[in-house]
């Protein structure tokens, strides 16, 4: 009776942890990479947002300040791929050339634009903490 009993609780437990084990990825998937640079002054704006691998440039003014419009999606900065804002801030603010090339997809094009590496540079110097994540499950 006993060794039954065993047999079902160790049956019972591994059943929920399968049960466990087979929604983590569903879990995982709800993870979202958030995160955003936002700098402004008297007379200048930039916002750009970062979620999942997509790096977009939320508000600029004025508009033609930092090369970059409201709504370009950047995808490199030279040669070097950019999905989150550490690797914009990392590749643009490590540039030492006054016009760095910026690939961007604009209005469904993509197209490289040349921004001026100085108007990105006090922003770029501001330390921007991520966006907070909704807590875990049984964390």
């Amino acid at each position: 009776m006993r060794q039954t009993k065993t047999k079902t609780k160790t049956k019972i437990t591994t059943l929920l942890l399968s049960l466990l084990l087979a929604g983590a990825p569903a879990l995982a998937a709800a993870q979202t990479d958030t995160s955003r640079l936002e700098w402004r002054d008297a007379g200048h704006h930039l916002v750009v947002d970062a979620q999942d691998g997509i790096v977009r440039v939320t508000t600029t003014e004025p508009s033609t300040y930092f090369g970059l419009r409201s709504g370009d999606r950047i995808i490199r900065v030279g040669d070097q791929q950019v999905r989150r804002i550490a690797d914009l801030t990392h590749t643009l603010g490590g540039n030492k050339g006054s016009r760095v090339p910026v690939t961007v997809l604009r209005k469904g094009n993509q197209k490289t634009v040349y921004v001026d590496s100085a108007a990105w540079s006090e922003a770029l110097a501001v330390e921007t903490p991520a966006i907070p994540q909704a807590p875990r499950a049984g964390g």
